[in-house]
């Protein structure tokens, strides 16, 4: 059986929701894939989360290089057509520095069961896509994506 990578959206999840979600996919370590790790909801920012993760015993990873660049983000804000975003990132991702940063992210996460995290929920839309693209161009991990929904269902049933 192949080992499996997750990925998950933040968007549409409070903090505690979405750590209850990670540890109850038995994510051992968050691959945090945003160029740069802020955000405006409350606790999904890089030091914030990183310590609520850790009370979690979840451990939390930053991979700057696996983000999306700051005027690919601006141009497909503009456009709307995700065609030369996607084209755009694909190149971003085989820069020398972005590749060593997937066989950083590959090396972890043969170690331990990882999920990439964006804000983004439909990773259909999302650079996520792309970093998928790139693990399996150099690996054999099968990947797993968790919606909204799909959390939704996860935290009922544990309840």
């Amino acid at each position: 059986m192949k080992r499996k990578i997750l990925t998950i959206g933040y968007s549409g999840f409070s903090l505690d929701n979405f750590v209850a979600v990670l540890r109850d996919t038995g994510v051992e370590c968050l691959f945090d894939i945003r160029d740069i790790p802020l955000s405006r909801k409350a606790g999904f920012s890089k030091t914030a989360l990183r310590e609520h993760l850790a009370s979690a015993e979840i451990e939390y990873r930053h991979f700057r290089l696996l983000g999306s660049p700051r005027d690919l983000r601006h141009e497909l804000r503009a456009t709307r057509d995700y065609r030369p975003f996607f084209r755009g990132m694909r190149q971003h991702l085989r820069a020398d520095d972005s590749i060593a940063e997937i066989g950083e992210a590959i090396s972890v996460a043969r170690q331990l069961r990882a999920c990439l995290m964006c804000c983004c929920p439909d990773w259909q839309l999302c650079h996520r896509k792309c970093v998928v693209e790139a693990i399996s161009e150099v690996s054999y991990f099968a990947f797993e994506h968790i919606s909204l929904e799909h959390a939704k269902q996860l935290l009922t049933d544990a309840a």
